[in-house]
């Protein structure tokens, strides 16, 4: 973005902390925040939709604070951590970016809850081990002064952050957060029911239990798997088209189970959902399950907390348009506080072209830079960039003859250079 240093560093200066008014990631995600709250406090019902996503960067090391994360293959590599949430309106066609945390697990105030549990039980400060003693007072330090951080943590005040925002906009909206099988824990499950008094779809591991008891070889009593137990109610689906990564399954089913699931004094319904293609071969190995709070009564309500659930897809797609499309793990920046705005910033530079996308489809010069970007008819917000990208190449390209002060014939004469 910068023609010198001295631009640089003024540029930098709006993000690094450095000026009294600055623009940081909590000022961007409380005004994401006040925005979706204002485009969709008229809905009836809302989907909110939690992500983890990994910054990676596994080719720096001084960066600061940088921490450690997973790349596609489960490697542990250099990155940040961010926690993301999006809203899907009722009709699931109007997505509004919500709120995100930046953060490393190599931050001062970074706390795993193995280590919390750990401190709490005493056997931090009790160990033998003189580091782990230490990491006791540190972490004494951070809770008296309630400046630790961890996932668990952060899961818990941005579900809530965005609940009330909501709520106190309007207090009728019904809520429903979709998360992933990574936020299988009966404390999530109570927060959401009992504390945010919202409702959960979740998918859950397939190595959970079920209530029923088999008797093994050695006749010990052994707890079956959910995934394998008999269900309540169960009927097939038939889905038309089906599209999984890029493949086309014609007439394919989709057989959904539910029963009622017990966690201690607490019932929830367990769904299962199985997808067939045409053949009756099953499309995925293992079957689905999802948990949730909804008030199940017919197989319809349980094939809606499937649907509900394929919704998280498009918060994959919100990822793979920040990554791919804006670059949001290409900063160069070092310090934390610069990089945590950057990140926030790209963030809401989705969020706006998310929201404008719908208007700009009928803009004919929208088309025109889609077309420009090889989008050959279709107009959507990754051609769009993509021309974007060639203008203002060209632009560069004038500013460069320009200050170089090239003639057109010397321009022509680099050109030719390209054939040979």
């Amino acid at each position: 973005m910068s023609n010198d240093k001295a631009e640089f560093s003024r540029y930098k200066s709006l993000i690094d902390g450095s000026l009294k008014s600055i623009l940081d990631d909590e000022k961007i995600s409380q005004a994401l925040r006040e925005n979706s709250v204002e485009a969709m406090s008229g809905q009836k019902q809302i989907i909110l939709i939690h992500d983890p996503c990994d910054i990676r960067k596994k080719y720096s090391d001084h960066l600061e604070h940088l921490g450690k994360v997973l790349d596609l293959e489960k490697n542990v590599i250099n990155g940040y951590s961010t926690f993301n949430t999006i809203a899907v309106d009722e009709k699931h066609k109007q997505v509004h970016f919500v709120d995100l945390k930046v953060y490393s697990n190599k931050e001062p105030h970074f706390v795993t809850e193995k280590e919390l549990k750990q401190y709490q039980e005493g056997r931090l400060a009790k160990s033998q081990n003189l580091e782990e003693r230490q990491r006791a007072k540190v972490i004494k330090k951070l809770v008296k002064e309630d400046e630790y951080i961890n996932l668990l943590r952060i899961t818990y005040e941005q579900l809530a952050k965005s609940s009330q925002a909501f709520k106190a906009a309007n207090s009728k909206i019904h809520i429903t957060h979709v998360l992933d099988s990574g936020f299988d824990d009966k404390k999530k499950f109570q927060f959401i029911d009992k504390t945010l008094k919202d409702e959960f779809v979740i998918r859950i591991k397939l190595s959970r239990n079920s209530s029923k008891i088999s008797v093994d070889k050695e006749n010990k009593p052994r707890y079956l798997k959910l995934k394998n137990v008999k269900f309540a109610k169960s009927k097939r689906f038939p889905i038309k088209k089906l599209v999984i990564k890029n493949k086309v399954y014609q007439k394919a089913t989709c057989l959904i189970e539910y029963d009622d699931y017990h966690i201690e004094k607490q019932t929830y319904t367990a769904v299962r959902v199985t997808l067939k293609d045409c053949q009756g071969q099953k499309i995925f190995k293992e079957p689905m399950l999802l948990l949730t709070n909804r008030k199940i009564k017919t197989l319809e309500q349980a094939y809606g907390v499937y649907f509900i659930y394929m919704q998280r897809s498009k918060i994959e797609n919100v990822f793979k348009f920040l990554k791919e499309i804006l670059g949001w793990e290409e900063f160069q920046v070092r310090d934390f506080e610069s990089i945590k705005n950057i990140v926030a910033l790209c963030f809401f530079v989705g969020g706006y072209f998310y929201e404008i996308e719908s208007e700009l489809i009928e803009n004919v010069n929208f088309q025109y830079l889609c077309d420009l970007g090889g989008g050959k008819g279709q107009y959507t917000r990754h051609f769009f960039l993509k021309g974007l990208a060639k203008i203002l190449t060209v632009k560069s390209v004038d500013q460069f003859i320009q200050k170089q002060g090239i003639s057109d014939e010397e321009f022509q004469q680099m050109k030719d250079v390209l054939i040979y």
